[in-house]
């Protein structure tokens, strides 16, 4: 595992080991884990050079070679479809990274799991809403989304606030962003970290979106 420094994203050097012959089942047990139907439908669509994995804990989806990392992507940079029609591309170069989009899957949640995390989210996202009215968030002037304080006054408040924020946040409960069969299907940042990156080849950053769509499509 790699680690660049200056970004806080861990890069996946080199390739990763290849799927288990077995792997342990979602319920502790050991034997190969049976797909559900929706992620053979996933598998058989993704982009060519692309492979899914799947154990009893993840489902991973990795470009099969290895990439350059070049940068990380700005606001205003061009698009990856763009990217990948430039006339002129830059020779390879930068720290190799595999291209991975990793999810965590759990034993399908019940309908008495969901609203209990729902009704816990409810209660602390009230409570997020209170901190704002309480430092009066709102009053400071905001660019893109975020607090541009203006005087040490703005500043106190929104440092104040970022702290009892982020105390808070952490007892919100991460829902599944989808089921298939018997498995809850949990994506994070983490998840989704690598898209911020400049990635070499190009088209490998639009592939990776692709296959995003497709856990849309097919795991709900």
């Amino acid at each position: 595992m790699t680690h660049w420094p200056a970004l806080g994203i861990v890069l996946w050097a080199g390739v990763a080991s290849a799927q288990p012959a077995e792997a342990p089942a979602v319920d502790g047990a050991s034997g190969p884990v049976v797909l559900p139907a929706a992620f053979e439908r996933i598998e058989k669509a993704l982009p060519p050079g692309w492979t899914m994995l799947a154990t009893g804990s993840e489902l991973v989806f990795r470009h099969d070679k290895p990439c350059y990392f070049t940068g990380v992507r700005h606001e205003n940079a061009p698009s990856p479809e763009a990217a990948v029609h430039a006339s002129k591309p830059a020779p390879p170069s930068g720290p190799l990274v595999t291209v991975e989009l990793r999810y965590k899957l759990e034993p399908r949640w019940t309908e008495k799991q969901l609203a209990a995390a729902k009704a816990t989210n409810h209660k602390v996202a009230d409570e997020l809403r209170a901190l704002s009215a309480k430092y009066k968030i709102e009053e400071i002037h905001h660019s893109k989304g975020r607090p541009l304080p203006a005087n040490a006054d703005e500043q106190s408040r929104l440092s104040a606030y970022d702290s009892e924020h982020a105390r808070v946040a952490k007892r919100l409960v991460a829902l599944p962003r989808c089921s298939a069969g018997d498995l809850s299907v949990f994506d994070g940042e983490d998840t989704y970290a690598q898209l911020d990156l400049e990635i070499d080849p190009p088209e490998v950053s639009p592939e990776a979106h692709k296959v995003i769509e497709l856990m849309k499509q097919h795991c709900r």
